[in-house]
């Protein structure tokens, strides 16, 4: 995997709330099949309520040094919609990881394992507990990567879609966390 640093991780702003969902909203068409995604998804409509106001909700992006937005990710609490995952979710804080996304011109490049570490810390000291995700195989290597950050399968919704999560103490990384935190308002 080649390194690129020409970016930067940043908790976004209510003020980038329509940059962030066309973003998303163009990653989830090149992705998914056309009707497998809500194309006005509540949480995008409601940024500001999701994500910028509670102090256990962030969106994460990064953003070229020419300010485009190549990547995204969220975390928030989890609502515990899927029924089929409960008796493998502990009862403590779980959170949602969520809009995984990477422009395909930067993939491969280290973003993706940037942002899922501000998330993860982001989550941690949060107090969360537990980190909740579903991924699908339409989506290119998001399987294997989060296999490759710890996460345990805990239901197959179809051939496509599977649900996981990751404990603190189950599966830790042994990456150096902190450090990243240090480079993520330059760029290097």
């Amino acid at each position: 995997m080649k390194q690129i640093s020409d970016y930067r991780i940043l908790a976004a702003t209510a003020e980038r709330q329509a940059e962030i969902k066309k973003f998303v909203l163009a990653m989830m068409s090149s992705l998914y099949p056309k009707g497998s995604y809500h194309e006005d998804p509540y949480d995008l409509a409601h940024f500001d309520d999701v994500y910028v106001r509670p102090a256990n909700a962030r969106f994460f992006i990064a953003v070229s040094a020419d300010g485009a937005t190549i990547g995204t990710a969220s975390v928030k609490p989890y609502d515990r919609r899927f029924p089929e995952v409960e008796s493998s979710i502990g009862n403590w804080p779980v959170c949602e990881v969520g809009k995984f996304y990477i422009h395909p011109s930067r993939r491969r490049q280290g973003v993706g394992s940037r942002l899922y570490r501000h998330a993860e810390r982001f989550a941690r000291e949060a107090g969360y507990g537990e980190s909740y995700l579903h991924t699908s195989l339409y989506l290119p290597g998001g399987y294997p990567f989060w296999q490759s950050r710890g996460y345990i399968e805990r239901y197959w919704e179809s051939e496509q879609v599977v649900h996981m999560s990751k404990r603190w103490t189950e599966a830790e990384t042994g990456e150096d966390l902190v450090s990243e935190d240090q480079s993520s308002n330059s760029f290097t």
